[in-house]
């Protein structure tokens, strides 16, 4: 790690990788946020050792600065809301980088799955283009006959997930981990999106297992880049 805050997204996704080579979408994903839980400790550790070393305190106790760091360390509940430690609490700047890193690591998470099945970034997809976070053609050798636009999203739905996908994608891909959210007026609008689309909302297995509305329109997130390979064969998935 080097004096950033956390390594980068594609570090923390290699570093997956690399311990879990045969690992498939959802379990890769999974391991990337132990890993940035991990390097979150880390930079509080880091933190708190980085204040107790201060000229002004070398005359405190080891025994007192033990206990001030472990009270510094010890988790905390503000408005219901539980956070690793006060100053995780304290510090808007942690959280927006940790926001963004999950974001990019969803997407590469994603791509991966794509260069598994051969598939060449500005030749068979393009990213972050047309308001939309992946383009994948049919073909774009001689230039593309159709395109299939594809959202991804990480871990929660929320609202732009359904309403804002007419602008955004063809098809949804994310790691869901509420099925609560796929209520049934939910699933109608990205059912009755992906139908027009030609589409589909990919999740995980086991997130899929449990939602209660579900229709041929939702598949296994495991499934998405066959599909896109598909796509890029014979234009339809």
């Amino acid at each position: 790690m080097t004096n950033r805050t956390f390594p980068s997204a594609s570090e923390i996704v290699e570093e997956a990788i690399k311990s879990i080579p045969d690992g498939d979408i959802n379990t890769i994903h999974s391991k990337t946020f132990e890993l940035l839980k991990k390097y979150r400790k880390k930079y509080y550790v880091d933190k708190v050792n980085f204040f107790l070393s201060r000229k002004s305190l070398t005359n405190i106790p080891e025994k007192i600065k033990t206990k001030i760091k472990e009270e510094m360390l010890k988790s905390i509940k503000v408005e219901g809301k539980e956070y690793s430690n006060f100053m995780e609490e304290a510090s808007r700047r942690i959280s927006q980088t940790f926001q963004v890193i999950s974001g990019n690591i969803a997407e590469l998470c994603v791509e991966r799955e794509l260069m598994k099945v051969r598939l060449k970034l500005g030749v068979h997809y393009d990213k972050k283009i047309e308001r939309t976070d992946f383009i994948v053609y049919y073909p774009k050798k001689q230039g593309f006959i159709k395109k299939h636009r594809v959202e991804v999203k990480n871990v929660k739905l929320r609202e732009r997930g359904t309403r804002g996908l007419a602008f955004d994608g063809d098809s949804m891909i994310g790691f869901f981990d509420q099925p609560s959210e796929f209520t049934a007026s939910n699933v109608e609008i990205i059912d009755n999106h992906c139908k027009e689309r030609g589409g589909y909302c990919y999740v995980p297995p086991q997130t899929l297992k449990m939602i209660k509305h579900k229709n041929s329109r939702f598949r296994s997130n495991t499934e998405f880049a066959k599909d896109m390979k598909k796509f890029v064969k014979t234009g339809s998935i």
